[in-house]
């Protein structure tokens, strides 16, 4: 029985000292990122603060910036269109997005003249040369053109 009492007394310390270690363990570890918790904290004031005085600056900025218009859409119409608008579109498409977002007072006439002016077209099996018949400049920006057909084209 005595032995029996030894073994049970083994167990019973072997458990009050693996607690006891757990026990210190988890404080330590509690008290580290307590402390982490605290420079977190404090870390995260001072990015607000910062974040703050970056948000004022900038509404200086704005205000002090003039009030500019940019052009916002860019419209095609075509005269007597052989070809379906949609198709006039999508081939001069990157000449028109690259208007929008341009401020208006930097647009020239001339630039959007000669962005569409004689442009060759392939559309369907047809060569399309552009006439730019008028031009409206204003945050929406209206081009009237004229398709001039030059012939077939030869890849089809």
């Amino acid at each position: 029985m005595s032995r029996d009492l030894r073994s049970v007394a083994g167990l019973i310390l072997g458990v009050a000292l693996g607690s006891a270690a757990v026990q210190s363990h988890t404080w330590q570890m509690r008290h580290i990122l307590t402390t982490e918790a605290r420079l977190s904290h404090l870390d995260a004031q001072h990015w607000r603060q910062e974040s703050l005085r970056l948000r004022d600056q900038l509404a200086l900025i704005n205000r002090k910036s003039e009030r500019q218009t940019y052009v916002q859409t860019v419209n095609l119409e075509v005269i007597k269109s052989p070809v379906p608008l949609i198709d006039v579109e999508a081939a001069l498409e990157p000449y028109t997005e690259s208007l929008l977002g341009v401020s208006l007072a930097s647009v020239k006439l001339s630039l959007i003249y000669q962005l569409f002016e004689h442009r060759r077209l392939v559309l369907g099996s047809h060569v399309y040369q552009v006439s730019v018949k008028a031009l409206l400049v204003a945050p929406d920006v209206t081009i009237l053109l004229h398709l001039h057909p030059l012939g077939r084209s030869h890849a089809s």
